[in-house]
């Protein structure tokens, strides 16, 4: 019997697609386009994004801190592992980025690359309805109580005051 021993470079190789500009990673990808990819990095498993894994095989540990962004010619790939399109930047670059490419999802409308963020009863674990929302902040505009509140609505009392609060569910009105 013969054991063939695949190394992780030859599983990330065998999910890059080489195109003229972008290398574009085949497999699972995450929600916002990005590749995903697990590996083993000093006997532990890391859940990581492709362009990472590239990064490093290419030119080395990412320090601390810092993230890698994308500079694709082409316009913003998520899923591109190719090196010379990669190049590292603290957060604050990293966000600066991201709105200048129309990444930016504040108020979770469909961006630039066609996904669109869920919000509110449209979520896929959302567990509260727009009216019911506006039920919680009546009642405690009624002079109920956090604690009241969440034993009416079987919600936790976080959860009412950050509704109440408009930390959650902001965008009903």
């Amino acid at each position: 019997m013969v054991v063939s021993i695949v190394t992780t470079e030859q599983r990330f190789w065998a999910k890059v697609l080489k195109t003229e500009s972008c290398w574009l990673w085949t497999a699972s990808k995450r929600n916002k386009g990005y590749g995903a990819f697990a590996y083993t990095r000093n006997g532990r498993m890391v859940q990581d994004r492709a362009h990472r894994y590239s990064w490093e095989i290419h030119k080395g540990e990412i320090p601390d801190g810092l993230c890698v962004l994308h500079n694709c010619p082409s316009g913003d790939n998520p899923a591109c592992v190719n090196p010379a399109h990669l190049f590292l930047g603290t957060k604050a670059v990293n966000n600066a980025d991201m709105m200048a490419k129309g990444r930016y999802n504040y108020t979770r409308a469909i961006v630039q690359d066609g996904s669109a963020y869920k919000r509110g009863e449209s979520h896929h674990n959302a567990k509260l309805s727009a009216e019911t929302i506006r039920s919680i902040r009546a009642r405690k505009e009624s002079g109920a109580s956090y604690r009241q509140i969440s034993r009416e609505f079987g919600i936790a009392v976080p959860h009412a005051f950050k509704i109440v609060t408009r930390k959650l569910w902001a965008q009903i009105q």
